[in-house]
């Protein structure tokens, strides 16, 4: 797929929001491409906000990566458009961010429940509390937030499409 047949884009920010592990960078990066947009890499951008590596990421306690997560996104809603950036699952538990999520071209890339439990992983930036009930954690945490992503999104998308096939979905909502 290339910026062929895009047509009239509308210059926005595209904000990529789901769970661990769901392509979120993967689609990002891929229409960015494709579009010839700025890509914003979530953990890459919390690691220059921090002055930390992404190893000392990892290494945040939950509460204080959350606060940096929640920073991170406030700062991208700040940044003119066209922009695609992912957003860490943590933001839907911080109702004033999902509230301003309402106002941006929001994707939800939906992975159900059980693809959650086999695919988060103990390792890697926000993984810290699953290393205890890591079932119970990620069960919590989909109740929680899988209807919050789904009241902002402008678009909801099963991972199990694959990549590309997201990324199409997501051209044609955005041409509409």
């Amino acid at each position: 797929m290339r910026n062929e047949n895009i047509g009239n884009i509308p210059n926005r920010r595209i904000i990529m929001v789901g769970p661990m592990g769901v392509g979120k960078s993967t689609v990002g990066k891929m229409l960015a491409e494709i579009l010839e947009w700025k890509y914003i890499d979530n953990d890459f951008e919390m690691s220059r906000m921090a002055s930390l590596s992404i190893k000392e990421l990892t290494q945040l306690d939950v509460p204080s990566l959350h606060a940096l997560e929640a920073d991170y996104l406030r700062e991208v809603l700040t940044r003119p458009a066209p922009l695609i950036a992912g957003a860490a699952a943590s933001i839907a538990d911080n109702l004033d961010l999902v509230n301003a999520l309402k106002n941006e071209f929001t994707v939800y890339l939906h992975l159900p429940l059980e693809d959650q439990l086999h695919r988060a992983g103990k390792t890697g930036v926000g993984r810290q509390g699953l290393i205890e009930n890591p079932t119970t954690v990620i069960r919590q945490r989909y109740e929680r937030r899988d209807p919050r992503y789904r009241k902002v999104a402008s678009l909801v998308i099963e991972t199990s499409i694959g990549p590309e096939s997201a990324a199409a979905l997501i051209l044609e909502k955005l041409k509409s």
